[in-house]
């Protein structure tokens, strides 16, 4: 039975230093380097059980749920303001982003720990498999919400999500191969999360087009209650978690469901109709005064969830990743301390492997588009969805798109943390050399990608921000 009781005072001084310190680390660091990430991840590796253990492990479990729910918010935000004009038309380069940046790590890491570093050929695939993946919370820290209204920023966005239901997929086979033998891994576990993948988003395309022939013979009124701020935020949060909890309980990654319910809700309620608005209809609906009683899902989030995401939920994730860091395996491993130049190689190599990836940005977006595919959609966003001046001289010219996509691929994290930790059992089957070497991929690559592209940013201050 649960019973309340006063917090120690210990507890409750280590809690409130902790957060408090996670703003301060990160505002550091994102003036120093546009990666305000890196301050939280330091924080949480400092308060961690691997380097000062101060912080209880109940507190270290709560702090994880709340982190992970702000990477879902964090999802969501990206599913608000995905420009879905761009979306389609850069849907070829999204997958070939998406798929080069898995094979190419698995294929180095086969050439590298397996010829250079003598392991197996199953220890070499399950290491570059654990790199294969991309930091879905990373990305989305970096990508400002203008960001993603231009051509890098949704190829990048997609990308990420793509190479996260391909690393639900890794994670299932690792953790078959973890406990069984080779030939036991079954066509389900490799086929059910991307078949379901498809049909939840082909489910969506569905249901918007559903809601929105239920939304047209609706009284005005009722439409008029709809953009109210406390109706926006009831069905951001119904929508939210119906489709989280039912992407998980079908089979794929709850943040790709994170994702679509924020496409969906977005797309639907993104404007008001004539008869709804204020009267200064001039004026951008997103930009109108609160006061005017008229709220779209942007300028709800925006008041009423992103101050708490920005500043608690947001940084408590990062410090979640990095208090789960081994750190103490990164020095010495079996008293060699030859995991430390293995490691920076290593990292280096995955690094180079998706930066790579940005080389399809160099490709015309006219040259792989589905040209036939929702061209109402895709005037409509266009109208009403301008790309920002600065970013625009930023990031459109084909070599700055390819350095931003390219660097912005680098950054590993949650799903790279969860494949490593089950494939474990793979990895330290001979020492726990290969499980450190990995580690340090992941932590060092998480810094290169987020330094890199604050450095991209920083040749344009209106773009950084």
């Amino acid at each position: 039975m649960f019973v309340y009781t006063v917090p120690d005072i210990p507890i409750l001084l280590t809690t409130f230093s902790l957060l408090y310190l996670l703003n301060v680390a990160e505002a550091i660091f994102n003036y120093l380097l546009e990666a305000g990430l890196l301050g939280s991840l330091a924080v949480g590796i400092v308060y961690g059980p691997e380097v000062s253990s101060i912080v209880p492990e109940n507190v270290l479990q709560t702090l994880l749920i709340l982190g992970y729910i702000g990477l879902i918010l964090l999802v969501f935000e990206a599913g608000l303001s995905t420009n879905i004009a761009l979306l389609y038309d850069n849907s070829t380069s999204s997958i070939l982003v998406g798929g080069s940046g898995i094979l190419l790590p698995i294929a180095l890491s086969i050439l590298v720990v397996h010829f250079g570093f003598g392991y197996d050929i199953l220890p070499s695939f399950v290491a570059g498999a654990s790199l294969s993946s991309t930091s879905l919370g990373t990305t989305l820290s970096l990508l400002k919400p203008e960001l993603r209204q231009t051509r890098p920023g949704i190829v990048l966005l997609s990308a990420a999500l793509f190479d996260d239901v391909v690393g639900l997929i890794i994670a299932a086979i690792m953790q078959t191969l973890s406990s069984n033998a080779l030939g036991s891994v079954s066509w389900q576990n490799i086929v059910r999360p991307l078949l379901v993948s498809v049909a939840f988003a082909g489910s969506t395309c569905l249901l918007v087009w559903a809601l929105q022939l239920l939304m047209k013979p609706m009284p005005d009124h009722w439409k008029r209650d709809i953009y109210r701020a406390e109706t926006q935020l009831f069905l951001q949060a119904v929508f939210l978690a119906g489709f989280v909890a039912g992407a998980k309980y079908a089979g794929t990654s709850e943040l790709f469901g994170a994702y679509l319910s924020g496409v969906l809700v977005g797309h639907i309620f993104q404007s008001p109709p004539e008869n709804v608005q204020p009267s200064a209809r001039s004026a951008s609906i997103d930009s109108a005064a609160p006061s005017a009683g008229i709220y779209t899902p942007h300028l709800t989030f925006d008041t009423f969830v992103q101050p708490i995401l920005r500043y608690v939920l947001s940084p408590i994730f990062f410090a979640s990743i990095g208090s789960a860091l081994p750190i103490r395996t990164l020095g010495s491993v079996d008293g060699s301390s030859r995991v430390v130049w293995r490691g920076f190689v290593y990292a280096l190599l995955m690094a180079g492997a998706k930066a790579l990836t940005g080389f399809w940005l160099f490709i015309p977006p006219t040259f792989l588009t589905f040209q036939t595919i929702c061209p109402t959609w895709r005037i409509r966003n266009r109208h009403r969805q301008s790309i920002p001046d600065p970013l625009e001289e930023l990031l459109m010219s084909p070599m700055r798109s390819a350095i931003f996509v390219g660097l912005a691929m680098i950054a590993r994290g949650e799903i790279a943390l969860i494949i490593s930790q089950i494939a474990r059992p793979i990895l330290t089957q001979v020492s726990q050399e290969l499980y450190a070497i990995v580690i340090w991929a992941i932590l060092l690559d998480t810094v290169i990608g987020a330094v890199g592209v604050g450095i991209v940013l920083r040749q344009n201050p209106k773009a950084s921000g």
